[in-house]
């Protein structure tokens, strides 16, 4: 068997001798990232990429490996090295996506198309070429992309998201908090999309019951995580009449003190902390609220605002002024 094995070994065409020590190169590739080892993993690549520089199989390889350790440059380089009137759909989808990551995007958006017709099963290539106009801000060309995305990948997480972000980005509020939520039931444990509605509160009123709900499950699910006691609690801050409501607001003050007490430094528990205790006239409290707020995020205009506001309630004239100065400096520099 040994002498068979060596016979066919020298029959095997140059060709195939460059392909299959190209091939053991990018074997040790892999090996060396797997261990961290970064500078191993580019110089095998290196090996691979001489070896197989006629070879557009082993360019392709050599293409994702340099995309996957981060250098999307020398990715796009050798890509287009292998590229052949019948490249796969895998190789334009690499290219696509390391002329993202470099922001050439005609480039990257005419990769990206190309994948998406030659691979219309492929999720990651509809994603893509979505991500590329969405980081272009383009959103209207983004919805048309994720449209079709949905009509195959209909229980998508990542393409509901999407979706729900290329409608926040168009402005387009009402649309897009109907993707956050179908996100949230398609992976009700993803923090995004409750990321996103807790920024847009103001335009979900008539969907405040259901997203309470949500609020409350996310928190139940994940009792250690801040997030769903703050968004529990904008959600009854939003519902709150304008006076009255004792028992909310009691409910509001504990969820909220719940996530400080599991992350301090998040600047909008804070802030909202602050308006429930502004709002029960404890000005001594509110007013360290909005400064842990401001010492956190100290370009948040509305934590001057209503610092200043709580300082004139406790009679601390100039430090109001003061914060009434910034707040207005604040203002006008989001104006611009």
């Amino acid at each position: 068997m040994t002498i068979l094995i060596l016979l066919l070994s020298l029959m095997a065409s140059p060709a195939q001798k460059a392909r299959d020590t190209a091939a053991t190169w990018l074997s040790r590739a892999q090996t060396h990232a797997s261990a961290n080892n970064r500078a191993a993993a580019l110089d095998d690549l290196r090996h691979a990429e001489t070896l197989g520089a006629k070879d557009p199989m082993i360019l392709e390889a050599v293409a994702g490996f340099y995309l996957a350790l981060g250098d999307p440059a020398k990715a796009s380089a050798v890509g287009t090295r292998a590229l052949t009137p019948t490249s796969s759909g895998p190789l334009h989808l690499i290219l696509g996506r390391a002329y993202t990551e470099q922001k050439q995007w005609p480039r990257a958006v005419a990769e990206l198309k190309t994948a998406v017709q030659m691979l219309p099963y492929e999720e990651d290539a509809h994603f893509r070429l979505a991500q590329a106009y969405l980081l272009q801000q383009d959103f209207a060309s983004a919805i048309g992309v994720l449209q079709n995305a949905r009509k195959i990948f209909d229980k998508s997480a990542q393409i509901e998201l999407a979706l729900g972000v290329a409608y926040y980005g168009a402005r387009k509020f009402p649309e897009a908090v109907d993707q956050f939520l179908k996100t949230m039931q398609l992976a009700p444990d993803l923090p995004q999309p409750y990321v996103f509605v807790g920024r847009m509160m103001e335009h979900a009123a008539n969907r405040l019951p259901e997203l309470t709900g949500r609020f409350k499950e996310f928190e139940t699910r994940n009792p250690n995580v801040y997030l769903g006691y703050l968004l529990h609690a904008k959600a009854i801050i939003a519902a709150l009449p304008p006076s009255g409501g004792e028992s909310q607001v009691d409910t509001a003050v504990h969820l909220l003190e719940k996530a400080i007490a599991i992350d301090d430094r998040v600047a909008e528990s804070h802030l909202q902390l602050g308006v429930l205790l502004d709002r029960k006239r404890d000005w001594t409290g509110a007013a360290a609220q909005y400064e842990r707020t401001i010492a956190l995020s100290g370009n948040d205009p509305a934590a001057h605002f209503r610092l200043a506001k709580v300082y004139d309630r406790l009679g601390r004239k100039e430090d109001a002024e003061r914060e009434r100065a910034l707040h207005e400096k604040l203002a006008e520099s989001l104006k611009r």
